[in-house]
């Protein structure tokens, strides 16, 4: 602040300064979604049409969700703050893959649901019609797909907003790398202790929440209804047009009208027929076309490792010895040593802190849920708050938490398990938004012609149909949780550190405090592998179990 200056004149300044701040922050966003969308799509893709893959794919993906976005500070600041020698290219890439960690995973979640709850019975038609490869994604998968694209993309969209002052401070111990944006602003104004500023900086968040909510999320909602599996076209809805239609319509109108497959099925150009078939011989007989070239190719760079490792074989070993003391530091350093023997009472009171969170989470987002899900006025008129509350960043909502709940019984404790609903409430609220307005209109008409009402009908049809999204947002919510964790478990409020035991806060304590790559690495560790664990002895059997009994099938 400049000395005489009045509250007007400090206002119309912060104005001035926000206004560009809002801009970059919401072109970060925009690239960082984009990117979210290029990944999730194929990676979903891949891991729910092979079981080979899925065994690969769906674990890299639980680590990688329950990885906190913290624990990427060390991948943004070395790959990319480095390899571009700290300018600001480098920075901007940083905030922006910060951001698509904070997006990505919940969209790949929701690909991979939506492909495994393809009714049987398409798939079944797709074969008969031998649609494969592109003619497969575009009639069958893609539209499967947009629905929850649609839902699970308002959710990441929120959720990038919530961690955008990681994304735009970006701490490491003596390292500290900030760009301009409404989230640094909120962070500085929150941390200073300007509750005007942060005040301001929220109003230009909501603002730009409903102003993207009003122009791109509210037509994407109004296009997705037209993917719902249907056996015909809903009454009051337009018509809509031959790359629109459901999967359903779509691929039972192929096997009604099989003269008509030419017209859906665009066959590559005659002139790039030699280069199909010779790219599809490729494909299915790698060996007899790649095999000699890719054993010279790996003779010759194995060559040149050796050689490269013989030539400087002294500093090779050097940068192992090096490695090898930064990874085993906590073991050996006393004071890490101490820190690391905390681990397990600390993970402990975490998970509990996490499920307590979880189980008050649900408890409120389900029958909302399925009460705004099934009104669709009520829907559209609750679809811009919710995205707006989603996306309040972590740190705003701090001093109005802190203030509101400290007092409380339960006092910090009670305190950090709100804070970490933060993180888990959203994502189950929007899949299971997602999971009711899926559910085919066909079967609601069943329900009321056998005159199921109130408590039968919640419990025999809506609850069967949005399984499979209960899952989906339990594990994305969780691993929301355990990002939420970070923040919720470590809070500087009022120039002051408040913490309270777990693993969260210890992760906190590495970056900040200690600035200690090694101990922050070894409770990332243990956080995912416990994640990991819970998610394969729990989740993914849920998973599985849910998708064979409960998939939609005609």
């Amino acid at each position: 602040m400049f000395c005489g200056s009045s509250p007007f004149d400090i206002l119309i300044r912060d104005l001035w300064v926000l206004l560009p701040y809002t801009l970059y922050s919401l072109l970060r966003m925009f690239v960082a979604l984009a990117i979210s969308y290029l990944y999730a799509i194929p990676y979903g893709v891949a891991a729910a049409s092979s079981r080979r893959a899925e065994k690969v794919l769906m674990p890299a993906l639980d680590i990688l969700q329950s990885v906190p976005i913290l624990g990427f500070f060390p991948a943004a600041i070395l790959f990319f703050i480095m390899i571009f020698r700290e300018s600001w290219i480098g920075v901007e890439l940083a905030a922006i893959f910060l951001i698509f960690t904070s997006q990505a995973w919940n969209l790949a979640f929701a690909v991979y649901e939506s492909v495994s709850t393809i009714p049987s019975d398409l798939d079944e038609a797709s074969t008969t019609l031998h649609l494969k490869g592109l003619s497969r994604f575009r009639n069958l998968i893609l539209p499967a797909c947009i629905p929850k694209l649609v839902y699970n993309g308002m959710m990441s969209w929120a959720g990038g907003w919530y961690f955008l002052v990681a994304a735009e401070m970006i701490t490491l111990g003596s390292r500290a790398y900030a760009l301009p944006g409404v989230g640094r602003y909120l962070a500085e104004s929150t941390y200073s202790g300007d509750y005007s500023g942060t005040i301001l900086g929220l109003t230009f968040i909501v603002l730009t929440v409903l102003a993207v909510d009003r122009l791109l999320w509210k037509p994407l909602r109004t296009y997705a209804e037209q993917f719902r599996y249907e056996y015909v076209s809903l009454g009051g809805a337009p018509h809509p047009s031959n790359l629109s239609l459901s999967p359903v319509m779509r691929l039972r109108g192929l096997l009604k009208t099989p003269i008509a497959i030419k017209d859906v099925i665009h066959p590559f150009p005659v002139r790039l027929g030699p280069v199909v078939d010779r790219l599809r011989y490729v494909a299915v007989k790698p060996g007899k076309v790649l095999g000699r070239h890719v054993k010279v190719m790996i003779c010759a760079v194995a060559l040149l490792g050796c050689g490269l490792a013989a030539t400087r074989i002294s500093e090779v070993m050097r940068y192992v010895y090096l490695s090898w003391a930064i990874l085993t530091e906590p073991f050996w350093n006393p004071e890490l040593k101490s820190e690391v023997a905390n681990i397990p009472v600390a993970l402990a009171t975490s998970v509990i802190r996490l499920f307590s969170a979880y189980l008050l989470s649900l408890a409120w987002t389900l029958p909302l849920a399925v009460k705004i899900g099934s009104d669709r006025r009520m829907f559209e008129a609750s679809a811009s708050l919710i995205q707006v509350l989603a996306s309040i960043p972590a740190t705003a909502l701090f001093p109005i938490i802190i203030l509101a709940t400290i007092s409380l019984p339960g006092g910090l404790q009670l305190t950090s398990i709100i804070l970490t609903m933060t993180g888990i409430q959203w994502y189950l609220l929007f899949n299971l938004i997602g999971g009711v307005r899926s559910i085919p209109s066909d079967l609601i008409e069943a329900s009321e012609a056998y005159r199921l009402g109130g408590f039968a009908k919640f419990r025999k049809v809506i609850i069967p149909a949005i399984l499979p999204s209960l899952i989906t947002g339990s594990i994305t919510g969780l691993g929301g949780g355990w990002n939420a964790l970070v923040v919720s478990e470590y809070v500087v409020f009022g120039g002051e550190s408040i913490y309270v035991l777990g693993i969260g806060a210890m992760i906190d304590k590495a970056a900040y405090e200690l600035g200690s790559f090694s101990l922050l690495l070894t409770t990332i560790i243990v956080m995912s592998a416990t994640i990991i664990l819970m998610n394969r002895l729990l989740w993914r059997r849920l998973y599985h179990f849910v998708f064979n009994r409960y998939r939609i099938d005609y």
